[in-house]
């Protein structure tokens, strides 16, 4: 192919392999996607976000979701082939940046990394919403490299309202900005002015809903400096990254890089933001640390003279993949959504299209994007953290107007909560249970 080099020839192929697998392996699980489709869908039909129903999230996220089902169709195949693109995407945005700082081999040697870590092959079909923040995250540093600072800061603005879990990753962007003696200035000042632009626009559109949903949420629910945090969530996926980073800061410091110093720090002072900074950690949390991450290994890996890291490398990654052997299978496997299937059909043959259905978000959300089951009050979230700031008893009066006819409880989700237990308890028998990852109990109306 003229005017393309091997080396990207053989990058494309090995994305368009490893998506057609992905895409044979498309199935439900136990995800917060389910949550975001339903979301969308919902948006695709004509609600509108913050006004008719609570939702914590900037908007982008969910209004490009619903843009992509309106053009497309609303089908579960559609919902999970966003991320994926996203995520394809990102791997190829990690080659050009590196090729662009550095060289090309570089760049194709951290991509082939950045395909073979468990966060890509877990969760690079997974709509979090992540990848699209990380796709705009590092398209704001390759226009940032090219000395593009308008464009620059007006994506990674775009990044933020996708996901506001991206502002742990502000400080990155001027810092890179100094380095490469871009005007800083310039670069603040069409940031904030973007910035203020953009909120004040949505502010108007979504009312004073919007900042209450998300700002006050965030803020009141979310950010706490207790401890112990949910150190499992983290130690899952980036326990390996972090030898892995301090290893690249190491040899980046021996170089005296400060671009490589940045790349291979950043990403663990970011991991730390967000682990000590965050109430609730998730595992997608830490995602968009990874594209930095494997440039800074990719760097490592193909600069170092030392035998003993050469080695050292590969086995982490070959490890990291071995402890996520689990969740790789739980994530991968379809066999697992056999259950899912099994609970919308229970569910469907038990309501009718006018009767509304109520629960744990992951499955009920599933079920209602799949079967046009309506959702009570339309509490798409339903997870206790928000149920809990809008209060649980104006919660449970809306929920006792509306009677769902069918409430879905998990592990005693909403049973350990004594005012859930009791509406449950008042208005509801148990009908069918499903054991699983989670165990799901079916109760109807009585």
């Amino acid at each position: 192919m003229p005017g393309f080099s091997k080396k990207i020839i053989i990058l494309i192929l090995i994305l368009i392999l490893f998506s057609i697998v992905k895409i044979f392996l498309f199935h439900p699980t136990f995800s917060d996607e389910n949550f975001y489709f339903n979301v969308a869908k919902n948006i695709a039909d004509g609600k509108i976000p913050y006004k008719e129903f609570f939702f914590t999230h900037p908007p982008l996220q969910v209004y490009f979701l619903a843009l992509v089902f309106k053009i497309f169709g609303v089908s579960f195949f559609v919902g999970k082939f966003v991320p994926l693109t996203f995520s394809v995407i990102s791997v190829f945005l990690t080659y050009l940046i590196l090729k662009e700082l550095y060289d090309e081999k570089i760049g194709f040697l951290s991509a082939l990394i950045f395909i073979f870590t468990p966060g890509f092959l877990i969760f690079s079909d997974q709509a979090y919403g992540i990848w699209g923040a990380i796709l705009l995250f590092l398209l704001s540093i390759y226009f940032m490299k090219r000395g593009k600072l308008f464009e620059s800061s007006f994506i990674f603005i775009l990044a933020v309202f996708y996901r506001y879990l991206v502002l742990a990753y502000f400080p990155f962007l001027l810092i890179f900005c100094v380095l490469l003696k871009h005007n800083l200035k310039r670069f603040l000042s069409y940031f904030f002015s973007l910035f203020f632009l953009v909120f004040i626009t949505f502010f108007f559109i979504f009312g004073h809903e919007f900042f209450n949903d998300t700002i006050n949420f965030q803020v009141f629910s979310k950010f706490s400096l207790y401890y112990p945090k949910p150190i499992g969530q983290y130690v899952g996926i980036g326990f390996f990254f972090v030898y892995l980073g301090l290893i690249s800061v190491l040899l980046a410091l021996k170089e005296k890089d400060r671009i490589f110093i940045l790349l291979s720090s950043y990403p663990l002072i970011a991991d730390s933001i967000i682990f000590f900074g965050l109430r609730v950690i998730f595992y997608h949390y830490f995602l968009i640390s990874l594209p930095l991450y494997v440039m800074g290994i990719g760097k490592s890996f193909y600069e170092c003279d030392d035998k003993v890291i050469k080695v050292v490398i590969p086995i982490f990654l070959v490890l990291s993949i071995i402890a996520n052997r689990q969740t790789l299978d739980f994530y991968l496997n379809p066999v697992y959504a056999k259950r899912y299937y099994q609970i919308v059909d229970f569910v469907e043959n038990r309501t009718s299209l006018d009767e509304s259905i109520f629960g744990e978000p992951v499955i009920t959300n599933y079920i209602s994007f799949i079967t046009d089951r309506r959702i009570s009050s339309n509490y798409f979230d339903s997870y206790l953290v928000s149920l809990k700031f809008e209060g649980e008893k104006n919660v449970i009066k809306r929920l006792e107007k509306d009677k769902p006819k069918i409430f879905i409880e998990t592990n005693h989700y909403y049973s350990f909560n004594p005012h859930f237990r009791s509406f449950i308890t008042n208005n509801y028998i148990l009908e069918k249970k499903f054991k699983g990852v989670p165990n799901y109990s079916i109760y109807t109306l009585r």
